[in-house]
């Protein structure tokens, strides 16, 4: 189940209206609502490309994988980044956004592609027909430098998290590095979220901890909104051959002392 968790609310919604523009591209408002608000479309990809570069190795980075790129906004940011040699892949669920993003940008620079993962989804893709468990992440063995998924993880339950581990393992080259946002709860955290209302944009209070290190804030409410501890993702990672590389506290949960604006940031490395 690859999407955006939240900030898919933001003003102006999926209305009919103008496009939105964005580093010299004029994206389908509908299409760009279902990637991020409006409002900070661009500011939130400045942003994501900061992570790349502090947190990431963007800057030698020559082959690229994205996982929920949705309509290519991170894509069409790193259309100044990526090497005259190098390669993107994104991957979404949304076959409409994709579709837009290989016409739009796969077509006019031949460094970049994008594929649909045809998984099921009630929300994004209704008609899909694969399972995540099968799902294989279209690249060869240690071929890739730099992996990335925003706001993927904030979603997604140990075993589809444990598939995904395992296919970052398999595809990383030597010295690359995987980087996700998602929601890391540590001992006291959901109880500081229920006293101040929540954090995020959604007032998450994550009061439910299903099996130990994985807490869900709703349970009727499926997928949902997840998050790790940080012990189970070291475990996560070293069942599939990653080790957590480096750890940056977001602002989301309004803790103090974060990092990074809006969700955690994790890298792994090759065990």
């Amino acid at each position: 189940m690859i999407r955006r968790l939240f900030s898919r609310l933001g003003k102006g919604g999926p209305k009919e209206g103008s496009p939105v523009h964005h580093r010299g591209f004029n994206i389908p408002r509908h299409l760009a609502w279902r990637t991020g608000t409006l409002a900070n479309f661009t500011a939130v990809s400045d942003n994501h490309i900061e992570a790349l570069t502090r947190f990431g190795g963007l800057a030698d980075a020559v082959d690229v994988v994205e996982i929920g790129c949705g309509v290519g906004r991170d894509a069409i940011a790193l259309l100044s980044h990526l090497p005259n040699d190098g390669t993107y892949l994104g991957i979404d669920i949304m076959p409409d956004s994709i579709a837009w993003a290989q016409k739009n940008i796969a077509a006019t620079d031949k460094r970049f592609a994008f594929v649909h993962f045809n998984v099921a989804d009630k929300q994004h893709n209704p008609s899909g027909t694969e399972a995540m468990d099968a799902y294989s992440v279209p690249r060869e063995d240690g071929t890739v430098d730099l992996i990335f998924l925003f706001s993927v993880f904030t979603h997604m339950f140990p075993g589809d998290l444990a598939r995904y581990m395992g296919e970052f393992a398999r595809i990383l080259r030597p010295g690359g590095r995987v980087l996700a946002s998602m929601f890391v709860i540590h001992e006291g955290l959901p109880a500081h979220l229920e006293k101040i209302g929540g954090g995020g944009a959604r007032n998450l209070t994550f009061q439910h901890e299903v099996e130990p290190g994985f807490f869900h804030n709703d349970p009727a409410k499926v997928p949902g909104a997840t998050g790790y501890s940080l012990q189970r993702l070291e475990e996560e990672a070293a069942k599939a051959g990653l080790k957590v590389e480096a750890f940056a506290r977001g602002q989301w949960s309004l803790s103090g002392g974060h990092e990074v604006p809006g969700q955690d940031i994790l890298t792994f490395s090759l065990a």
